[in-house]
Parts: structure tokens; sequence; C-alpha cells
């Protein structure tokens, strides 16, 4: 390898010879003091605005759900305050509780006597009010959390004694009510039911006393109808021991004279199955039928009356299905009478005379069940109200063919359905032409109208299209009239009203704007009338002034009838004619001579 030349070498010797710049030494004791007093200043200014803060923050409030009197006694007046306000018979007990031992050494005794005063006050009033609404028990258990040493104590110990000796009071009147209504002594009853006024008691003045008032009505209207069922029955008729059955179960249930009744019905029922098996074995069945109708349903009847009672009451419950009629929907009721006479008819034995009777009515009553079920299932799918749902409605529907005891209802539905599913479909057709028809313009309402033309003849929304469709017409005739009325009215707020009736009178008869064109032209031509004829009414009455009634006459009556002034001209003209008439009257008891004729007078009786 070649040594370097000599130039370089000479170079690098002379740098390794030069001397190095000199390193500077950092400080770091002068910055040590400065450092340390912004540290304390920071650390002294961050403890003195925690410090700051802490004095200064609102304490949390206390749970007072769990408060005791263990707590602090800020914490306990606090909360007994807060209960107290809260005003229900928990939170009153317990403000109650955490005042009623508090010490009198301490600073806040005075507001825990108040405390304590209100919420004792507060629990008598909520205890009196649940007296005075029957609850005995729970206003004394209120009324005596009230302590012992507290001033509200005796008052509290005189409102118990008054409640507990008015409810003693308050239920020997009813124990004599009840004697009184058993023995049905309706004069005494009511006697008793007077001194409830003596009591003071809400509870007895108003609930009890009402209670006891209906009571009084019930159990003697209850005696007067089982005195009518006894009179019906004690005929003997059939007949009227039914009415009398009927009458007496009227009687309410939760009276004692039903007691009474009670057994006597049982007997009537009993006379009256009697009476109906012995029609059914004479051969009149209906008869028979229509009698047990309605007996009630008893244990201790014999198998073949209670067999007769079940077939009796099948039919009945059977003949509820026709009411509903084939126009009404299917009705899950109906559904249900039908099975239960069904199982009436099923409970009757094989061996009942009434058995074959039973059996005649099932198939009916069967296919009546099964048409109804798929009707009701039909339904059922129509009820969201979409052509499809409709469309499988009448599809289920009418599967119940011809024939079937539910045919003409099953029509019926499907009829309304179709309806119902053309309405659907209309509806788009009407929608969108009214949508078409709100710019107002002519060809708008021509295309509205086309559209709603769509709706065709005997679709359940025919009517309202059509109804729309003159409405619009109407609108177009509006729109391509009013330029003309317009201009008419224009004419005649210049004062051109011949020729503002000329161009009025343009708008044909049968047109929207027709009657308004008519209204006008009556008034604008009444204007005309009323400037021609004013001057010769007020010549005329001119005339009259001057004493020339008879010339007023004829000239007023050159104003024709059915003009503008033809009213005002013939009030005048009478008026004119009864003045001329006194006027000859004079005349003639002067002695005077009086035209014969009240044809205008020569100018030498200026007079007249």
């Amino acid at each position: 390898m070649a040594s370097p030349p000599a130039p370089s070498r000479a170079v690098a010797h002379s740098l390794s010879q030069a001397p190095l710049p000199a390193v500077p030494v950092l400080n770091l004791w002068r910055w040590f003091w400065p450092t340390l007093w912004v540290l304390l200043l920071v650390g002294a200014g961050s403890f003195g605005g925690w410090a700051l803060i802490w004095l200064t923050r609102i304490p949390p409030t206390p749970d007072c759900d769990r408060i005791t009197p263990f707590h602090s006694a800020r914490d306990m007046l606090y909360c007994a305050g807060a209960q107290a306000r809260a005003g229900e018979a928990n939170t009153l007990k317990q403000a109650v509780m955490l005042t009623v031992n508090w010490p009198r050494t301490d600073a806040n005794y005075e507001a825990a006597q108040e405390v304590l005063k209100d919420a004792s006050e507060q629990i008598l009033v909520l205890a009196n009010r649940w007296a005075q609404a029957g609850r005995l028990e729970d206003a004394v258990n209120l009324a005596g959390q009230i302590p012992p040493q507290t001033p509200l104590r005796r008052s509290a110990q005189a409102l118990i004694y008054n409640w507990q000796s008015e409810w003693s009071r308050g239920r020997a009147i009813e124990a004599d009510l009840r004697a009184a209504l058993v023995k049905q002594d309706w004069a005494k009853a009511r006697l008793h039911w007077q001194s409830f006024k003596a009591l003071q008691t809400d509870y007895w003045l108003s609930s009890r006393s009402g209670f006891w008032q209906r009571q009084i009505q019930i159990e003697q209207q209850g005696s007067d109808q089982l005195i009518t069922a006894r009179q019906l029955a004690a005929s003997g008729d059939p007949a009227e021991i039914q009415q009398a059955v009927n009458l007496a179960r009227q009687i309410n249930l939760g009276s004692q004279v039903w007691q009474q009744a009670e057994e006597e019905v049982d007997g009537w029922s009993q006379t009256l199955l009697k009476a109906g098996l012995d029609r059914w074995q004479a051969g009149d069945r209906q008869a028979a039928l229509a009698l047990v109708r309605g007996v009630p349903p008893s244990p201790h009847l014999h198998p073949e009356a209670a067999d007769l009672l079940r077939l009796s009451q099948a039919q009945q419950l059977a003949s509820t299905v026709s009411l509903d009629g084939p126009a009404l929907k299917p009705r899950y009721g109906t559904m249900l009478n039908l099975m239960a006479a069904m199982a009436a008819v099923g409970q009757i034995s094989e061996d009942s005379p009434f058995a074959q009777e039973g059996q005649r009515f099932l198939p009916d009553w069967q296919a009546q069940l099964e048409d109804l079920r798929r009707l009701k299932f039909a339904d059922l799918l129509a009820t969201p109200g979409r052509r499809t749902t409709y469309q499988l409605a009448m599809e289920q529907a009418r599967q119940v063919e011809l024939g079937r005891p539910r045919r003409l209802q099953g029509q019926t539905l499907i009829a309304d359905w179709r309806l119902s599913l053309e309405r659907l479909e209309d509806r788009p057709l009407v929608v969108e032409a009214q949508a078409l028809a709100r710019a107002g313009t002519i060809p708008a309402l021509q295309a509205a109208i086309d559209q709603a033309t769509q709706v065709k003849m005997g679709r359940p929304l025919r009517v309202e299209a059509q109804t729309l469709i003159a409405e619009w017409r109407q609108e177009i005739q509006v729109i391509q009239d009013r330029p003309q009325l317009e201009e008419a009215v224009a004419l005649a707020k210049q004062g051109k009203l011949t020729a503002a009736i000329a161009a009025a009178q343009q708008i044909a008869p049968g047109r929207a704007l027709y009657r308004r064109a008519q209204s006008l032209i009556q008034d604008w031509t009444a204007t005309l009338q009323i400037a021609e004829d004013r001057p010769i009414l007020d010549k005329a009455k001119d005339l009259a002034y001057g004493g020339k009634l008879t010339a007023a006459i004829n000239l007023a009556s050159q104003i024709g009838a059915g003009r503008a002034l033809s009213g005002e001209a013939k009030a005048a003209i009478a008026l004119w004619k009864v003045e001329r008439d006194y006027i000859w009257s004079i005349w003639e008891a002067e002695g005077r001579p009086t035209p014969a004729n009240p044809a205008p007078a020569p100018s030498s009786a200026p007079s007249e």
C-alpha cells in the first residue's frame, strides 16, 4: 500500500498539536435555593387552598333512612325535621323517636322540642283522619306512639277514648238494627238508624249510616217481593209458581230475607219440575221445557227432573245463539253457549226419557259450532286490514257452504270484507287525486278529476270521489269566471254600472259564481234605479210641500213597482192621499166644490 503524500501528513501533525477549547462547568449550587423556595411556596399555597376548600364545603347530609339515636346531635335534628316534614306515619314515628329523649342541656334542645311537638300534632291529625275513615285500630296504634312525657299525650289518650266510645255505641246501634231487620220491624229499624246522627265520626255518620239505610231498603224490598211471590205460589197454578220463582230469585242475595226465600224457592222449583214432567209425559214437550226454564239448579233433584232441567237450560243457551243474527260478527260467547248447551245434553243419561230429545238438537248445534269456529278464524284473519288478509278471510268464509246453518252469516261477512277490500284498493286513487288538486290550477284540478273518476260506480268510495269531483269542478269554474266578475266589479267602482251589469251577466246559470254575480247585478241595478228615480221622487216631494198634492201623487206614480224606490214612493203617495182627502173634507164642510176625479187639478186650485 502506498504511503500518503507529504502535505497530508503535515496537516495531521499540526492538528494534533493544536490546544482543545475549554468546557464550561455547571454550577448546581447557584439554582438550589431558588428552586427550594419555589417548591415551598407552591406546597404552602396548595395546602392553603385545600384547607380553604375543606373549610368552606357543604357538609354531606346524613342518610335519614338509617339514622339512629347513636348518630350526632346535628344529624339527628336534621333527620327529625326532614321526617316530620314528610308527614307520613312511619316518618312521623321516626321523628318522635329521635327527639323524645333529647338532653335538656344540649344547645339544640328547644329546636328538638319544636320538631317533637310538630310531629306529635301531625300524628294526631293523621290518626284522627284514619279514625274518621273507619280505621280504628290503626288510628289507636298511631296515636299511642306519642310518648307519655310529651304535652300532647293527654290529647292523644282523650282522642283514643272518644274513638273507642264512639265505636262501642256504633256497634250497639248496628246490633239493634240487625235484630229489628230479622223481625222485619221496619219502623224500629229506622228508629235505630236515626241514632247514627248522635255520633260524631264521619265513618258512622256517613259510611255506616249510608250502608244501613241501603240495607233497610234492600230488606224491605226483598220482604215485599217474597210476600208477592208467596201470594202467586199460593194459587197453585204452574205459570204463577214460575212467576213466583223468578220474582223470589230477584231478591238481593246479601239480604236476610233471601235466607227465608231460598227454602221456599226450592219447594216451588220441585213443584214446577213435577208439573213439567207431567206435561212431558202428556206429550206437551215445549210447554214442559218452558215451564222449568226458570228453575235454578239443585243437587237434591230427582234424576228425571234434573235431566229435564238440563234439557231446558241447553235449549235456553242455544236460543241465545240465534239471537246473534246473521249480520253480526262471530263471538266467543256464542261458541261458549253452544258448547255449554252440548255439555248439558251430554250429561243426560242414555236411559232418560229426555235423551232422545236432547240428541235431536246435537247435530245442528255441532254444525253451528263448526261454522262459528271457521268464521271466527276468518274474522281474525281479516283483523289486520290488509289485501292479503281480506282475501284469506273470504276464502276461509267461503268454506261455509250452501245449506250450512251459518251460511248467511258467512256471506254477510264476505260482503263486508269485500267492501273493505275495495275501499282499501280505491283509497290510493282518492289520496292521489287530492294531492294533485292541492296545486289549485285548472290543469291540476282536471288531472285530479280524471284520477278520481277511476273510482267505479258501486264501489264504497264512489260517493266520496264524486263529491270531490263536484268540488273541483266548482273550483275550475271559479278560476275561469273570476276574471269576468272582477272586471265587472272594477267597472262598477268606476261608476260604469251598465257595463258592469252586462259583464256580470256573461256568467251563465249553474256556474259556481252565478249567485254572486246575480247578487251584484241586483245591487248595481238598484243603484241605477235609485239614480233614475230619486229626482222624480224629490220633485214630487217638492210639489207636495208646495201644496200640489195631486200633482205630487201623479208624478210619484211614475215610479213603477219592483223598482228600488217603489216602496218609498208608495208610502209617500199614501200619505199625500190622506192629506188631500182631509183637505177635501174641509172644503165639503165649507160648501166649497171639490174635484170629482183625483186627476191633476188646474193651476187655479193651489191648495190641492
